[in-house]
């Protein structure tokens, strides 16, 4: 059973019109039950009754992961954002931020409220396939150094130099983490030696150089369930 985004009001619901079409679509039909969430963490059960609304049965219970994790990645190619996004909120990312580093594609993110819109709709999107209650944020762009100097969790960098130190040996005990992803040039070596200063730390996904996007699926999974 599919889930809808919904505006809670007590024990009633109300659907947008976009929603509302969704759910023509599927042809669901008034006195049916429907997943919807609240895109804040919540879930229930609920019952049609009319084309945009209707009832609370029950809050059912949602998955909870283990980590709010908070993606800085680098401005990459267009499909490959979209399916970055796509992805990452199938893996369990909380947060998303785009970041300007020396070999990203700089021209992407022009036109910001337009790309937020759209990026809106694709996180959305998979946060309704995956049955996800709390849809992640995106946050404005930022420099790599703006970035760093706005860290308030612990957080890794992956870098396709690093030989040693697995992903794996360095997630943080605590709830909050943040994980840097490179541009399909990677980072330059100042970047690396930068993020080092603010106590970021360099960690390797395995052997293989891996596109940017398949890279930040990797790695948000393995911090949401590792």
């Amino acid at each position: 059973m599919p889930q809808y985004l919904a505006e809670i009001n007590g024990k009633n619901f109300t659907l947008s019109k976009e929603e509302a079409h969704h759910l023509k679509v599927a042809r669901y039909t008034t006195g049916q039950e429907i997943k919807i969430f609240d895109g804040l963490g919540k879930k229930y059960l609920a019952r049609l009754t009319s084309t945009q609304g209707g009832e609370i049965i029950k809050q059912i219970p949602s998955r909870e992961l283990k980590r709010n994790i908070t993606l800085y990645f680098s401005a990459i190619s267009r499909p490959a954002t979209e399916e970055l996004l796509d992805l990452c909120t199938q893996a369990g990312a909380s947060t998303f931020c785009p970041v300007f580093s020396k070999f990203c594609d700089q021209t992407l993110l022009k036109k910001w409220d337009t790309k937020k819109e759209r990026w809106g709709q694709i996180v959305l999107a998979s946060a309704k396939q995956c049955e996800i209650a709390k849809i992640p944020q995106i946050l404005p762009p930022l420099t790599f150094e703006n970035a760093l100097k706005n860290l308030k969790t612990p957080a890794l960098i992956c870098y396709e130099d690093e030989q040693k130190t697995s992903i794996t040996e360095q997630i943080p005990t605590g709830k909050d983490i943040a994980i840097f992803i490179g541009p399909e040039g990677g980072y330059a070596k100042e970047e690396i030696e930068l993020a080092k200063i603010y106590n970021v730390k360099p960690v390797t996904l395995g052997a293989n150089i891996l596109r940017a996007q398949t890279a930040a699926a990797c790695a948000v999974w393995a911090l949401a369930n590792l």
